[in-house]
């Protein structure tokens, strides 16, 4: 790795100059990759991880919730304008939170470069730390394209610190990558147990949920089924236990944790009303399609969503999966759980049957709804796994992208998003983020914007 870290004109220098700050290693100029040893390589991979948490920039945990708000899970009512253009899916490009939303994992993404190439050219790191590193460092690359690529479409693709500009990738391409990385970090091998820590199975998730969104059923339902029967993870008997302190679940496949020490997890303050433990300002509270998608006697509900009276300002129903009584920004972003596996399996197994009694796609969904309080379905379509997904995954950033894959059952030339748009007097052009304007003023080759900007 040079010593000189040149910066990418993708990411405002800001955010580069403070993520090079945690990238140095003291005194830069004394060590070179071969000789970086253990304890110097775990606090760069500290470092990964801190960037997919915060990514160096204010309200980058509100991208967690980005998805819900611009689907109907979640609904827009204070202050916090640019909340509202996502809402409303009338996006400027000059919208603050997006173009944090496209810095950040950029940020991730460039200190990971630097990390694997470190790795890949030590001589000092023992063979079962190399391996540790590599399947984290993979994982978590690939995790920020795509996080990038589901909210912009195309964008670049970053190897080095070499180029200071360069231009858009192709959504297959990014696709491509983030597959990859994924596999690459499946062949590492490292063997990790911790679900705050990313993981072999961990990347079998993403990329089971990656292929289903690529409409590659047979490859969606293989990762699927392998998280699962790695018999590493099994559905809660209880699901508000999921989300509740100490914020430890057998559901957990992979998890963003936070300490009250950091305190820099605040999106509990935008979900919750000021009554709920910890407090919150209700900005967003929970779209009234939602909570009437839950069937009598969905355990979910409960322990998902609370209804607030009036006469406290307000009313209304709001989110409680990221409950933090203590308001201190400790509560983890949940990334991926066992329960997604099992409906992937069942939707891949649907589409790849396209038998609405398939008795493994019936039973996948099975195990979920009757963990959850349901009864079992006896026929299913897709329609019923994008509903079970609504009310088992609602506020863990799976939403947009589901209407976004799903044709509409009313108008399948069409996806579920492209209808709900146009019933807002909004465009399938909408259903992607424009890519910041700030970047473009400092990268002319990421223009044109997206179609419809």
């Amino acid at each position: 790795m040079k010593n000189k870290i040149i910066l990418s004109a993708i990411v405002l220098a800001s955010l580069m100059t403070s993520c090079q700050k945690q990238l140095d290693i003291e005194p830069t100029s004394s060590l070179s990759p071969e000789t970086v040893g253990s304890a110097d390589v775990q606090k760069l991979m500290n470092g990964v991880y801190d960037g997919l948490q915060e990514g160096n920039t204010s309200y980058f945990y509100l991208s967690f919730a980005v998805e819900d708000l611009s689907a109907d899970n979640l609904a827009y009512r204070a202050t916090f304008f640019q909340n509202g253009e996502i809402d409303n899916n009338a996006i400027l490009p000059n919208n603050v939170l997006t173009q944090r939303y496209f810095n950040a994992p950029y940020v991730v993404i460039q200190r990971a470069n630097d990390l694997l190439e470190i790795i890949n050219n030590s001589t000092t790191l023992s063979e079962p730390v190399k391996k540790s590193l590599l399947t984290q460092t993979h994982f978590l690359r690939a995790y920020a394209y795509y996080k990038l690529v589901t909210l912009f479409g195309a964008v670049p693709i970053v190897n080095n610190r070499d180029v200071v500009k360069i231009p858009r990738n192709s959504v297959d391409e990014v696709y491509a990558k983030i597959i990859e990385d994924l596999n690459l970090s499946i062949q590492a091998g490292g063997v990790i147990t911790d679900s705050k820590f990313a993981s072999i199975e961990a990347s079998k998730g993403l990329l089971a949920r990656v292929y289903l969104i690529r409409k590659d059923y047979a490859n969606a339902k293989k990762n699927a089924d392998e998280v699962i029967a790695s018999n590493r993870f099994a559905l809660a008997n209880d699901y508000n236990s999921i989300f509740a302190p100490p914020y430890v679940s057998t559901e957990h496949i992979f998890k963003l944790v936070f300490t009250a020490t950091e305190g820099s997890n605040s999106l509990y303050y935008f979900l919750q009303h000021p009554s709920m433990p910890g407090g919150g300002r209700a900005e967003l509270p929970v779209d009234a399609s939602l909570v009437a998608a839950y069937e009598p006697g969905d355990q979910r509900k409960a322990a998902s969503i609370t209804q607030i009276q009036a006469p406290l300002a307000n009313a209304g129903w709001y989110s409680q999966k990221y409950k933090d009584p203590e308001g201190s920004g400790a509560h983890p972003y949940y990334i991926l759980r066992i329960s997604e596996m099992y409906l992937i399996s069942a939707e891949a197994q649907l589409a790849l049957s396209n038998n609405p009694t398939d008795a493994v796609a019936l039973a996948a969904i099975n195990n979920v709804r009757t963990k959850r309080g349901l009864p079992a379905l006896t026929t299913l379509t897709v329609e019923d796994v994008i509903k079970e997904r609504r009310v088992e995954l609602a506020f863990e950033g799976t939403r947009w992208m589901d209407l976004r894959r799903t044709p509409s059952p009313t108008n399948p030339s069409k996806s579920m998003a492209t209808v709900y748009l146009e019933a807002k007097g909004r465009s399938v052009n909408d259903e992607i983020f424009p890519i910041p304007q700030a970047a473009m003023d400092v990268n002319e080759l990421l223009k044109p914007n997206n179609p419809g900007y």
